[in-house]
C-alpha cells in the first residue's frame, strides 16, 4: 500500500504530502503581543505563556533565542507603527498517524504582524505618548464555554467557542459578550477577560476549568499594586455581574476596558477608567527591545 499522501485544495491537487497539525487538529496554541513603537509589550507574561503552553502539550522545550531572532528579523522588516500586534501561533507541525503525533515531532512557528484595531479607540496621554484607550458596551452569548481542566488557562488553538461567540455580536449594539458554562457561571468575554470592581477589590471568575488565562490579567496585581488594589479568583453568576460596583474586560491588545454598559444596564466607569489608566503607565514602563532581550 502507498503512503504517499495526495491532497487537493479547492478541488486542485496541491504539492504537499502532508499537511499541519495545526489545520488538521487545531494541535497548537498562541500569543498575541501589543507591539509599541517596534517594542515588545509585557514580554515576560507572553514567553511564560508560550513554555507553560509547550510543557502542558508535551511539545519539545521552545528555544527563546531562535524566536527572538526570528522577532528581530520581522520587527526590522519594515518601520515600527506606533501600535501594532504580533501573533506568534506554535503547532505540533507534521507527521503521526491521526489524532496520534509524531514521536519525535518539529514544531512550527508562525508570526503574523498585523495592523492595530483602532475601531471606536480612544486616545489617553501616558509616558509622553498617546495611548489608545477603550469602553465597550456587553450583552450575554449564547454560546457556553466547554469545561476541561487540562486545557484550561490555555491559549490553544480550539477557539470555535469564540468564533461563534463573536458572529452572535455581528450587526448588534454590543462590543462583547459575556461567556458562561453549561451551570451558568461566568468565565469570560469572547476576547478577553471579564474583571468585577467591589470596592477596592478585583474579583475574576475562576479559570481552572474554562477560558484563558490572560496576559493582561496576569500582570494586573503587579500593575496595580502601588493603587491599593488586589486581585481574587471567585466562582461568578450574571447576577453577580449586575451588582459590581463596575466591570471592566481586559486583554493584551485592547488593555483595561472599562464596561459602560452591560445588557440594558449602565454602569459607572470611573474606578475602571483609573485602573485602566495605571495599566497604561505600568505597561509603557515594562515594554521590551527585542535586541536587549537577546543580548
Amino acid at each position: 500500500m502507498s503512503d504517499i499522501v495526495h491532497t487537493w485544495l479547492d478541488g486542485d491537487p496541491i504539492s504537499t504530502d502532508k499537511l499541519d497539525r495545526g489545520l488538521l487538529y487545531g494541535d497548537g496554541f498562541f500569543t498575541t503581543i501589543l507591539l509599541v513603537d517596534g517594542q515588545l509589550a509585557n514580554w515576560n507574561q507572553h514567553w511564560a505563556r508560550l513554555k507553560n503552553s509547550a510543557e502542558r502539550l508535551k511539545f519539545p522545550a521552545l528555544n527563546q533565542a531562535n524566536l527572538l531572532n526570528d522577532l528581530i528579523s520581522i520587527i526590522k522588516s519594515r518601520p515600527a507603527e506606533p501600535f501594532e500586534i504580533l501573533k506568534i501561533l506554535i503547532t505540533r507541525g507534521k507527521g503521526g498517524v491521526g489524532y496520534q503525533p509524531a514521536e519525535k515531532s518539529v514544531p512550527s512557528i508562525y508570526i503574523q504582524r498585523l495592523p492595530f484595531p483602532q475601531e471606536r479607540a480612544k486616545t489617553v496621554l501616558k509616558n509622553d505618548q498617546a495611548w489608545p484607550f477603550f469602553t465597550v458596551t456587553m450583552t450575554v452569548s449564547d454560546t457556553l464555554c466547554c469545561q476541561q481542566p487540562q486545557l484550561a488557562g490555555m491559549k490553544h488553538l480550539n477557539r470555535l467557542e469564540n468564533v461563534l461567540a463573536r458572529q452572535e455580536l455581528m450587526n448588534t449594539e454590543f462590543d462583547e459578550a459575556v461567556m458562561l458554562t453549561q451551570n451558568g457561571l461566568v468565565i469570560s468575554a469572547t476576547q478577553s477577560n471579564l474583571v468585577l470592581i467591589e470596592g477596592q477589590q478585583l474579583i475574576s471568575p475562576f479559570l481552572d476549568q474554562s477560558g484563558v488565562q490572560g496576559t493582561c490579567l496576569s500582570s494586573l496585581p503587579e500593575a496595580l499594586s502601588k493603587d491599593g488594589w488586589t486581585l481574587e479568583s471567585r466562582h461568578i453568576s450574571l447576577a453577580d455581574l449586575a451588582t459590581a460596583d463596575e466591570i471592566f474586560c481586559c486583554n493584551a491588545v485592547r488593555g483595561v476596558m472599562p464596561v459602560r454598559q452591560f445588557q440594558h444596564k449602565h454602569f459607572e466607569t470611573e474606578k475602571g477608567t483609573k485602573i485602566a489608566q495605571a495599566w497604561l503607565e505600568w505597561q509603557g514602563a515594562h515594554l521590551t527591545d527585542v535586541k536587549e532581550l537577546k543580548s
